[in-house]
């Protein structure tokens, strides 16, 4: 699962089934397992260190804290091949990742 982090860098890696060519079209897509909203992102990529980047350069206004996505990549040049299936989960900037527990988020403070 990759995890990105609201209001810092939106990017995450990937290793594909098949890696594009520098001059390929890819697409993007993100469904929200609640609403089942589709995404088409505005993105950038790079192959490096045999790792598939992908840099969003325009944050969908879907994206809030504790949503859940299936990730489709697919390289439109070569006909649509598959290149990526995954999930996408966005947490808050300060989550710990490591200890995260899927409830609803909250920047209050905890008092017993």
């Amino acid at each position: 699962m990759k995890v990105i982090k609201l209001n810092q860098l939106e990017q995450f890696n990937c290793i594909p089934r098949q890696y594009p060519n520098s001059t390929d079209e890819l697409s993007v897509k993100l469904k929200n397992e609640l609403t089942n909203t589709m995404i088409d992102l505005v993105f950038t990529f790079s192959v490096t260190a045999s790792y598939l980047s992908i840099a969003i350069t325009d944050v969908p206004a879907d994206f809030e804290s504790g949503n859940r996505y299936e990730i489709t990549i697919s390289n439109i040049t070569n006909n649509n091949n598959l290149v990526y299936l995954g999930k996408l989960l966005v947490v808050d900037e300060n989550t710990d990742v490591q200890n995260y527990e899927y409830k609803q988020q909250s920047n209050s403070r905890y008092e017993y």
